[in-house]
C-alpha cells in the first residue's frame, strides 16, 4: 500500500470490477443491483423482431434469475423514444423495464443519492 495514496477504499475496488458502463447513471443502476445481490449481465446481445427484420439489441442490464427480465436505460428522454423500445419489447414477449434520466431523478429516485 503507497502511503501517499492512502487507502483503497471499497469504492476504489468496486470501480476496478465494474464493467465499462457508458454513463454515470448506468453505473448507478449497475451498483444499485449489485448492493442488493442481484446478478446482470452488462449489454448482453440479444436477438429481436422489429418492423419485419431480426436485429441485436444489447440492453443495459439483463437479470438471469429473475426471468431474463431487461432494464434499459437509454439518454434520451423523449417520451416516444422510451414507448417505441417499450413496445419492441413487449412485441417479441420480453419482460422489460425501459428507462431515461427523468426516472433517475432525485426525486423518483429514493437510493440515487
Amino acid at each position: 500500500m503507497n502511503e501517499e495514496s492512502g487507502p483503497k477504499t471499497i469504492e476504489d475496488e468496486l470501480t476496478e470490477l465494474d464493467p465499462p458502463y457508458e454513463s454515470s447513471n448506468e453505473l448507478r443502476i449497475g451498483r444499485l443491483l449489485d448492493k442488493y445481490g442481484i446478478p446482470f449481465f452488462y449489454k448482453q446481445p440479444m436477438i429481436i423482431s422489429h418492423e419485419g427484420h431480426n436485429k441485436i439489441w444489447k440492453p443495459s442490464f439483463t437479470l438471469p434469475h429473475q426471468g431474463w427480465i431487461v432494464i434499459d436505460y437509454i439518454n434520451n428522454p423523449q417520451k416516444s423514444v422510451l414507448e417505441e423500445k417499450l413496445n419492441v419489447y413487449n412485441y417479441n414477449q420480453i419482460p422489460a423495464v425501459v428507462l431515461g434520466p427523468p426516472d433517475l431523478t432525485p426525486k423518483n429516485c429514493a437510493s440515487c443519492n
